[in-house]
């Protein structure tokens, strides 16, 4: 969804530290200031506020406070840089991605119910956040305050890339526990320094599922985000913690033993390549027709052993979280 310039339009020069090629991620280096352009956009409320132009997006901001706003042109392109090592994307398609910050709760609600309205049942289950349209690949985000705000744009914009630069649809745990580990950084200037295990909100609540139990792994393979966010408390904070705990676990315990196999999913994930890799799954394992696809996904590329899995994961997340 494209809205027009307000007439008034002025352009404003910024600079960024940051170089990112123009379509994307192949050489990235904090070395040379790119110009991104600040103009006035008005919301579908009236509300005035400022379009902000980078290589990568386009940023549609009604947050009052300022200095987040001069921190999102570096903190983004940044970002997308890092989206872009970890996962080199799959399409060339270069069209700008699509941000849109709202000021305040009401005024997201009030373009969601008109943005994706089919979709708004589920997305007004969420109290303090915001969401990813994954057809239109845009993001649809509120103020929460600069760390939460920023750390919100992280997770919800790992998304959006995936939207725009992946054929396939990933399965939700691999989705939304790489998505977690873009939410904790620390600031140099504008740009953020990602420090996936100091999530300590996450780290708080694998602590409460630790002591009153994790959903078993089938369940949580095949879950979407849509069934954590429709439930409310306990659920829904058992279900991101343990995403998040699953990929760091992946990328650092049992001294490594799964790196490898994460690093082998990360480069087929959302490609057919994936959708093979499942149906050639499905094909040797008796029994497995009525699995999901996150769950045959991880057995393929995992383990298929979840007794050792499991008792291996506790051991790591009990380090992890005391």
């Amino acid at each position: 969804m494209h809205h027009k310039l307000n007439s008034s339009a002025r352009l404003l020069t910024g600079w960024l530290m940051v170089l990112i090629t123009i379509n994307g991620c192949a050489s990235w280096k904090p070395l040379e200031p790119v110009v991104y352009e600040l103009q006035e956009w008005t919301s579908p409320e009236g509300i005035t506020g400022v379009q902000l132009l980078t290589d990568h997006y386009d940023m549609r901001v009604t947050a009052k406070d300022e200095l987040l706003r001069s921190y999102l042109p570096g903190f983004m392109e940044t970002t997308f840089a890092k989206y872009c090592e970890l996962m080199p994307p799959a399409g060339n398609n270069t069209d700008q991605l699509v941000i849109y910050l709202f000021d305040n709760r009401r005024e997201w609600v009030n373009f969601t119910r008109i943005f994706a309205p089919q979709q708004a049942y589920t997305y007004l289950h969420i109290q303090s956040g915001g969401y990813t349209d994954y057809p239109s690949a845009t993001a649809v985000i509120f103020d929460l305050g600069r760390d939460r705000t920023l750390s919100l744009m992280a997770h919800e914009c790992f998304h959006q890339y995936v939207a725009r630069y992946f054929p396939e649809p990933m399965p939700a745990w691999l989705n939304e526990g790489l998505a977690t580990q873009w939410e904790a950084f620390d600031l140099k200037g504008d740009q953020p320094i990602y420090t996936p295990r100091k999530n300590y909100i996450r780290t708080n609540n694998l602590r409460e599922a630790l002591y009153h139990g994790f959903i078993p792994w089938s369940e949580f393979l095949g879950m979407n985000a849509g069934h954590a966010v429709r439930k409310t408390g306990k659920d829904v904070r058992t279900y991101y913690a343990q995403v998040w705990s699953l990929i760091l676990y992946l990328r650092e315990g049992s001294d490594g033993m799964y790196a490898d196999r994460l690093a082998v999913l990360l480069a087929d994930a959302g490609t057919e390549r994936q959708s093979i890799a499942i149906r050639a799954y499905r094909a040797a394992t008796e029994g497995s027709e009525n699995m999901s696809d996150g769950e045959a996904l991880f057995r393929q590329y995992i383990t298929d052993d979840f007794d050792t899995f499991t008792a291996d994961y506790r051991e790591y997340v009990r380090q992890l979280v005391y």
